[in-house]
């Protein structure tokens, strides 16, 4: 099936959720993400002040542990899965939030579906 004889229409993207217009001859910059229309720059700069507010919680609450461990009743025993948990959060957080912005521009690997090109 030649990419021309796709009508024009949402199709899904790789990431769960967000639809990416196909407009006949090309892919466009509008996606919908749950019903919510919007382009892939809003997308990705809402995603990046999401992912900004994560890593300052979780620095806060690393920050957090690591004092109540030094100066808390706590054994440290109890606070070291937090401080692990925590730590090994803010290292990974950033890559799975970057993987998920480049799946959004990606479209679905499903018969019928337009490849990106």
């Amino acid at each position: 099936m030649s990419e021309r004889r796709i009508a024009a229409g949402w199709y899904e993207t790789r990431r769960r959720g967000t639809l990416r217009w196909w407009d006949g001859a090309r892919w466009t910059d509008r996606i919908a993400v749950r019903g919510r229309e919007t382009t892939l720059a809003e997308d990705s700069a809402s995603t990046r002040r999401q992912l900004l507010i994560c890593e300052l919680v979780l620095a806060a609450v690393l920050v957090a542990s690591i004092l109540f461990a030094l100066w808390g009743s706590l054994p440290v025993v109890v606070i070291r899965p937090v401080i692990v948990g925590t730590g090994a959060a803010l290292v990974f957080t950033p890559f799975v939030i970057s993987r998920q912005l480049r799946l959004v521009a990606l479209p679905a690997r499903r018969w019928g579906v337009p490849t990106l090109r």
